[in-house]
């Protein structure tokens, strides 16, 4: 963030907030997607995460010694919400400031005193699943800790945010979707193996090209059970199995050869979502030994077989995403094409020849709305963002 960015930020602070000390404490935080794997409980996978270009940044100020209230403004929603560390509960009026208030009642229940705070929130546009609520969980957990005597290491705060979530609003998470966040570096793309809790930053050579995501935005219905379905096949799987002699607690704990031991337990539908996830595991360990060998055209065939995996395994492609799949693959700008977040927002990662991005996102997004009536958002990314801390020193600012 430049110099100048960060005082427009600090501007936008204080015709909200009154200063309540020297300092301002600010980081800007990156969105992110998860490029290739999956993790859930049955499969503690592995997962290769980049971050887009798209940032939040949170400011605050901490309040006075003995406040116990946390003052939220979110500059998305022009909307200011107020709530009380006495009391640790999600409610339905605070909204958006739910998810970052999660992670504080956490912190105080792991014993990590919070201070009352005011907090400026300038969110990550939304079109697409970029784990932007994840950002500001680990934004307000850092800021928590610069006005408290403790600290966090990167796992303890992801583990913390996700199992904030879990607790106090009742959602499902695994803390991967912060990993990245956390962790990736200018250049990079993380590996994260969720079985032994270790990541790797991995230098990214994209070479010739450049990521880019697109997005119709549709979320339906029918398909976010149709996911709920495909974990409760593999829960009942592992159940089966292990009647059988499997003795294992997740899929990681399986080779595709070792899977054919039971194989005949399971049904056809059953079979397919197992070898999935089990063959999951192993192309995101090829894909990472390909970026360490700087081959991109490794790494896109592998992203490739993913998403022929996520059609015939999972059987997940609705209408929708099958057109523009379709569309993807007909360009040969395009090397690599695959759907984020099992499609449930209508999302697309490709890898497209940087020189020719704007050209082929023209004639994507002409083509779509034309076999659809649906428009695309997109963002190119090349993994030069991280997460920054910044200090404001107010008496300088006021200079």
């Amino acid at each position: 963030m430049t110099e100048n960015q960060m005082y427009k930020e600090a501007r936008s602070f204080f015709q909200i907030f009154e200063p309540k000390g020297e300092i301002i404490m600010a980081v800007k935080l990156p969105g992110s997607v998860q490029i290739m794997g999956d993790t859930a409980d049955f499969n503690r996978g592995k997962v290769i995460s980049g971050n887009i270009g798209k940032n939040a940044v949170l400011m605050a100020q901490k309040r006075k010694d003995g406040d116990r209230s946390i003052h939220f403004y979110s500059r998305k929603y022009d909307e200011k919400i107020r709530l009380s560390l006495n009391d640790p509960q999600s409610r339905e009026e605070h909204g958006w400031a739910n998810y970052m208030a999660s992670t504080l009642f956490m912190l105080e229940g792991q014993s990590k005193k919070v201070n009352g705070m005011n907090v400026f929130v300038d969110l990550i546009p939304d079109y697409f699943d970029a784990n932007s609520m994840e950002a500001l969980e680990v934004g307000v957990a850092y800021l928590a800790s610069q006005f408290s005597d403790w600290k966090l290491a990167g796992a303890e705060m992801a583990s913390i945010c996700a199992e904030g979530e879990r607790k106090y609003m009742g959602r499902e998470k695994n803390y991967v979707k912060y990993i990245p966040i956390i962790f990736a570096k200018n250049g990079m793309l993380t590996f994260f193996d969720s079985s032994s809790n270790t990541e790797e930053n991995i230098k990214a050579d994209l070479g010739q090209y450049v990521f880019m995501t697109l997005s119709s935005g549709l979320r339906k219905k029918h398909l976010e059970n149709k996911v709920a379905a495909i974990a409760s096949d593999v829960r009942e799987s592992i159940a089966v199995m292990n009647r059988n002699g499997a003795s294992i607690s997740g899929l990681d704990q399986l080779s595709l050869e070792k899977f054919d031991d039971y194989r005949a337990k399971l049904s056809m539908q059953q079979r397919k979502r197992c070898a999935y996830f089990i063959s999951e595991n192993d192309r995101v360990i090829k894909a990472r030994d390909a970026l360490k060998k700087a081959d991109m055209s490794g790494f896109a065939e592998i992203m490739n077989e993913s998403q022929r995996n996520i059609k015939n395994r999972l059987e997940v492609v609705e209408e929708e995403n099958e057109i523009l799949l379709d569309i993807l693959n007909d360009l040969p700008e395009i090397r690599a094409a695959r759907m984020l977040n099992m499609g449930l927002d209508g999302t697309v990662l490709v890898l497209v020849e940087k020189e020719k991005r704007y050209a082929v996102e023209s004639r994507v997004k002409k083509t779509f709305v034309t076999r659809t009536g649906l428009e695309l958002f997109s963002e190119t990314f090349d993994l030069n963002n991280e997460f920054e801390e910044i200090r404001i020193n107010v008496s300088d600012f006021k200079k």
